[in-house]
């Protein structure tokens, strides 16, 4: 009787760790920004999505998406509400809230911006002591801006805004990611066109998935997100979804 009892136990057992590791890893695509992740349509899409998705197929893993506003998830997976959230720069900031994986998602441009009849040109970091910047809420750029105390940064809701704001001369600056740009005056032109333009290069971040140390699966999820990303970056797969949607996302003055 013992013995059977035995042999129950190990058969649920196996069963449960089975049904464990059918179980899809939930992670939260930021719902705003486009073309890297968003809610179109009813669900989450961009290059990011598409690299997310691809990488887990490809380490034999599933992947569910959940749609929130950045802040908001980053907020839910320091609490361990959620597992991941993406998309996140990688700097002393975040790792002290968050887990990452060693290959990054994708890197990008974070690009100056100013009001179209601005003198400015050829601007870095230190170009903005003492001016007054917007940025957008939640994000962080890299150092030395972020922790750059003597930036007057005008934090508004989104990237839109940032563009608005610097359209309208609120502030002398804004930084934005060259392909959302890209993106927002395409869909914004008759309130924006001729009003922005780039004027220097911020920082060229790695944008990552942020997972929650205070979530247990967070070890299995990114260990399949490295081995996915390795492989797809071996087969040509990452290069594909790159370059499709390079191809529809850019404007004048980024860096190529």
């Amino acid at each position: 009787m013992k013995r059977l009892l035995v042999l129950v136990f190990l058969a649920l057992a196996a069963t449960c760790a089975n049904a464990a590791a059918d179980e899809p890893f939930k992670v939260v695509a930021e719902n705003d920004w486009y073309p890297y992740s968003a809610l179109r349509d009813g669900k989450p899409d961009g290059m990011a999505v598409d690299l997310v998705r691809a990488a887990y197929a490809a380490a034999g893993a599933k992947v569910e998406f959940v749609s929130q506003p950045y802040a908001r998830c980053l907020e839910e997976v320091e609490a361990g509400w959620q597992l991941g959230c993406f998309d996140t720069t990688r700097e002393p900031a975040t790792e002290a809230r968050f887990r990452f994986h060693d290959n990054p998602l994708f890197s990008a441009n974070i690009v100056i911006i100013a009001p179209v009849d601005s003198p400015a040109h050829d601007l870095g970091p230190v170009d903005l002591k003492n001016q007054r910047v917007a940025v957008t809420n939640g994000y962080t750029y890299g150092e030395p801006f972020q922790g750059d105390a003597s930036v007057d940064k005008s934090v508004v809701k989104n990237d839109l805004s940032v563009l608005r704001v610097v359209a309208m001369k609120r502030v002398a600056y804004g930084v934005i990611y060259d392909k959302v740009m890209a993106h927002l005056l395409a869909e914004h032109g008759s309130e924006l066109a001729g009003k922005v333009k780039i004027v220097g290069l911020l920082f060229q971040p790695d944008l990552y998935v942020s997972f929650s140390k205070k979530r247990p699966e967070a070890t299995a999820a990114i260990a399949a997100l490295d081995r996915g990303l390795e492989i797809i970056r071996k087969n040509g797969t990452y290069h594909e979804i790159e370059q499709r949607w390079a191809a529809r996302f850019s404007v004048a003055g980024a860096p190529q």
